[in-house]
């Protein structure tokens, strides 16, 4: 697995309240505000790169033991901090990488 920086790691996780999406919305405020400059470009680097796999997510954003079964839930969560970080910009795992 692809190694994910201990501040996207601090940030997801008091974003990431099992998928809240009044917090998640309030983390795309926070980077539309200016705050975290550097989210966007290192989020889509891990995405990229596949850092994300449920059995990760789910340890550490849920508190929960999960299998690839719960990938759908994950790629959820995933595309919805996307929309709020990056909004207008497409998913960057449904488009090619440049």
């Amino acid at each position: 697995m692809a190694e994910i920086s201990e501040r996207l790691f601090e940030v997801l996780k008091s974003a990431v309240v099992e998928g809240d999406p009044v917090i998640i919305e309030a983390l795309g405020e926070t980077v539309a505000m200016g705050s975290l400059p550097w989210f966007v470009e290192e989020f889509e680097q891990a995405l990229r790169a596949g850092a994300f796999t449920p059995q990760w997510w789910g340890k550490n954003f849920y508190n929960s033991t999960w299998t690839d079964e719960e990938a759908d839930e994950m790629d959820e969560d995933l595309r919805n901090i996307w929309n709020a970080v990056a909004p207008g910009r497409p998913y960057p795992l449904d488009s090619p990488s440049s």
